[in-house]
């Protein structure tokens, strides 16, 4: 028996006689010559069958996937809506050594690969949890929103949307917009704090962090090809009550901005609540992540290739089951068939 199917095994009986449990794993792999980790937290009742959706979470500078998997607040939003959520650490390590950074606007592969990982990492999960790959999302604060930004440059095809929370972007760190090229439109939602106004960067392309994060803004929105919709502003309680003003572009795929008033340098308040209920949830998968769903082994083509994948997961599940009906069968080939050739 594969070790996917046997984890299946494994959870479906645990989720069938503690339906009402959670669980949290430290998985690990090897990538790049080095061994890497994350925290799957995974909702009561889970099962592989189910498709779960995916939320990458990820932490900030000098930090860890294990301090943000306790602070963030996605895990009781994973509870609440059936969510997989993983927690990676950085591949830079800081401090002591258990600590951890962001190799973040890297678009060459240079050790730590930290975007070619996230992207095997994602592969792993749906292989090992059956995640969905057309509900596939990612979020990071600070360091780990620059990631976030960094990884969709290169890998729009894995996620369905991002919402980076307080991050700086390229042009302050001496890289340039052109080096960023996702494969088609991103919804994308920006947070920033009304208080960051310090200045980040390296040398003479520092700059405020509220110029950059309009510059992060004015990316998308041209990339989108949105156009602004409305400006509106709530006051919202999360421990405390605070003005949220939230910036909204439509286009090719959406672009939010949002300010929360009087705060600064945090993971906002509310945030994983929001981005999920409000966003990610509403996401159009099959426009975003899954516009070319038979192109399994990333080729940007689906062909022979494609078929072998799928016949090696043939009465499993996994990223091969196109009709999600819990197993890859005659119908899922059928779907491929569809599609066969160029993506678009």
């Amino acid at each position: 028996m594969s070790w996917s199917r046997l984890l299946a095994l494994v959870f479906c009986l645990a989720a069938n006689s503690h339906a009402a449990a959670r669980t949290d794993i430290t998985a690990t792999m090897e990538h790049g010559g080095v061994t890497r980790s994350w925290i799957v937290h995974l909702p009561p009742g889970f099962s592989p069958q189910q498709r779960h959706p995916l939320v990458l979470a990820l932490h900030p500078g000098f930090s860890s996937g294990a301090s943000f998997h306790a602070s963030s607040g996605w895990d009781a939003v994973a509870d609440l809506r059936g969510l997989v959520i993983a927690y990676p650490d950085g591949g830079n390590v800081t401090g002591s050594g258990s600590t951890f950074s962001w190799n973040s606007w890297e678009f060459d592969g240079q050790a730590p690969d930290d975007a070619g990982f996230l992207s095997a990492m994602i592969d792993r999960m749906h292989a090992d949890f059956g995640t969905d790959p057309c509900r596939t999302y990612m979020t990071g604060f600070s360091n780990g929103a620059m990631m976030t930004s960094s990884f969709v440059g290169l890998h729009a095809d894995k996620v369905a949307a991002m919402a980076p929370v307080s991050g700086g972007w390229i042009t302050a760190y001496g890289g340039l917009e052109s080096e960023l090229d996702p494969a088609g439109p991103v919804p994308v939602w920006i947070w920033r704090g009304s208080n960051e106004n310090f200045t980040t960067g390296i040398g003479a392309a520092a700059r405020p962090r509220s110029q950059q994060d309009l510059e992060q803004r004015d990316f998308w929105v041209r990339h989108n090809d949105a156009s602004l919709v409305a400006t509106s502003s709530e006051q919202l309680n999360y421990g405390f009550t605070r003005t949220y003003v939230t910036t909204t572009f439509a286009g090719d795929a959406p672009v939010w901005f949002t300010e929360v008033g009087g705060t600064s340098h945090v993971y906002q308040p509310g945030a994983a609540d929001l981005i999920w209920n409000r966003f990610f949830a509403s996401i159009d998968s099959r426009s975003t992540a899954c516009r070319c769903p038979g192109d399994l082994d990333g080729s940007g083509s689906v062909d022979a290739g494609d078929i072998g994948s799928m016949l090696l997961q043939f009465g499993e599940g996994g990223p091969a089951d196109l009709d999600r009906d819990g197993s890859v069968s005659a119908g899922d080939i059928a779907l491929l068939m569809l599609d066969f050739g160029p993506c678009p």
